[in-house]
Parts: C-alpha cells; structure tokens; sequence
C-alpha cells in the first residue's frame, strides 16, 4: 500500500486496534527509552536544558520536514493553520513540562505528566463527540495510574507544591490536545502536510532560548561540546524518529487515546533497559533499588500491561 493516507484521505483509519497502530506506538515508545537514556547521559556530561531542547526540537523540525517528498496535495493558508495550532500546542506544553520541573522536583512533576493519557480519553469525547469503549477509559487510568507508580522518585523538597502541580497537568492538558487535535485535523490536510508543519513551528520558535544559551556560553567559554554532544545528538534522533512513529499512530489510524495507552510502555522499556545496561543509563531513572521502589514499580508494570491488555482485546 504505498504512501496510503499520508495525502488528503486517511484510508488506513479503522476502528479498535490493528497492527499498525499497535506496534507503532509500542515501538515507538522503545525508541523513547533509549533516546531519554541518551539525553540523560547528554544532561551529566554538561549540556544544559536550554541546549537539549534547542537541539532536540531542531532535530525533529528537520528530520519531519522530508514528508514533503512524499505524495499529497498542496495546503491552502486556511488548512495550515491546523498544524500551526498543534505546533504552538506542543511547544507550550513544551514550555510548561519545563516550569514544572524548575517550580519544584521532578518526583511530582513526572507522575503528574502520566495525567496525559487521561486527558486525551476526556478531551476525544468533549471535543470530538466520539465515544470510548468503557475498557478504554478503564485502560486510561490505569495507564496514567501505572506511569505515575513507575516514574514516581522519592525525596526532593517539594517546594512550590501548587504551582508544580498546575504546570505539570497544564503541559499534560496541552500535550493532550495536541494529540486529539492531530486526529481531528490530519485527515483534512494530509499528514505528510500536517507533520512537516507542525513540527516546524517548535523548531522555529526554539530560537528563542539562542540568547540565553549564548550568555550562558559566554561565561564559561571553556566548556567543552566534545563530551555531551555525540548523546545529545543520538537521542534528539531517536526521540524524532519515535515522534515520528506516535503521530503517524494518531495521525493515520485515528485513535488518541489507544496510542497514549500503548505509548505508555515508555516506561516499562525505560526501566528495563537501565537494568540492562547498567552504567551506561545511570542517571535515565531512579536507580534506588529498595524493595519498596521495586514492589512499587512491579505495581506499576502490572497496571501498564492490564491497560494495554484491553486496549488489544477491543481490537480482537
């Protein structure tokens, strides 16, 4: 079947749960573990946020932007306004992930972000008028339940408790609604029109952490690119190709709200691939093997599994 979809129709869209849409949102969510493994690794050796996500929204601005080779029809201003919209979507909640993070700790802003999973179910029959299999909303929870049990990291200071709380559900909502937004609008432009568009814009308006990093560079010009640069630039990859993958999910199957179930395997990949690699992920998640953070996390792969389970059986 060549290239179906990606112009104007989106003939692969179906109902419950086929191939497609199940393996690229698993996949995809390997491609995610590694790539975060990479840019943690980026992080210890020196980068900075501001140079992570400069670089990696860069990366995935660029590698998208070879769907224009692909068949599909030419957009009018009207239509591109759709992908302008999911891409300032993404950006802010690009935005708000950051302020969760620099408000208060990580141990609640990463368990909260899992909220996403929820939203996308809440936001596709609000907005879209298209009801869910009552096993998918089971499924959205327990999925946001287990995301939130594996990622949890004790400790911390919890300072700024309310406002970490409101930036991480403001960037879960926003990511959320990018996501059924993609859905809604890719069948109208074509998604090798939409993607290409909408990943341009996080690129474009990266520019404006330039400055800062400048200033940044500027104060210790000794500093070294040698160390961090090679992950940094091995997991931008990976994280655009596995972008790639998640809203191909969305955008040609049609279904938000069983690629967030599937695409919550990131975790269990996650963790599975510190323990594999051993030194190489330090610093990728918590590595705290106490029996409560292991019986905790056993609880939060048994959730993942029994929500990915029902999103199957619907497809059966």
């Amino acid at each position: 079947m060549a290239c179906a979809g990606v112009g104007r129709t989106a003939s692969p869209r179906a109902s419950g749960v086929n191939s497609g849409s199940l393996l690229l949102p698993v996949g995809s969510g390997i491609g995610y573990a590694l790539g975060a493994i990479a840019i943690k690794r980026s992080l210890g050796a020196g980068a900075s946020g501001g140079w992570v996500n400069l670089v990696c929204n860069a990366v995935t601005g660029v590698f998208f932007q070879f769907l224009w080779f692909l068949p599909g029809h030419t957009p009018d201003v009207q239509q591109l306004m759709a992908p302008v919209a999911c891409g300032l979507l993404f950006f802010l909640g690009q935005v708000f992930t950051f302020r969760a993070i620099d408000s208060g700790d990580v141990s609640i802003a990463t368990p909260l972000l899992g909220v996403k999973v929820l939203f996308v179910a809440i936001f596709s029959v609000i907005l879209l008028g298209k009801p869910l299999p009552g096993s998918w909303w089971t499924a959205s929870f327990l999925a946001s339940l287990g995301i939130a049990l594996i990622s949890y990291s004790p400790g911390g200071f919890h300072r700024h408790l309310f406002p970490t709380i409101g930036w991480s559900l403001g960037a879960a909502a926003a990511f959320a609604l990018t996501d059924v937004m993609v859905q809604n609008w890719v069948p109208g432009v074509g998604y090798s029109r939409f993607a290409p568009v909408m990943f341009g814009i996080p690129c474009l308006l990266s520019v404006i952490y330039l400055p800062g990093l400048l200033k940044e560079r500027e104060k210790s010009p000794s500093t070294s690119h040698s160390a961090y640069l090679p992950w940094l630039l091995g997991g931008a990859m990976l994280l655009a190709v596995q972008s790639l993958g998640v809203y191909t999910a969305i955008g040609l199957y049609g279904s938000a709200a069983a690629t967030n179930i599937l695409y919550g395997s990131r975790c269990l990949w996650s963790v599975l691939f510190v323990w594999i690699l051993g030194p190489l992920a330090v610093g990728a998640v918590s590595t705290e093997n106490s029996s409560v953070v292991m019986v905790r996390r056993f609880f939060g792969a048994l959730l993942l599994f029994a929500a990915m389970s029902l999103v199957l059986r619907s497809g059966n």
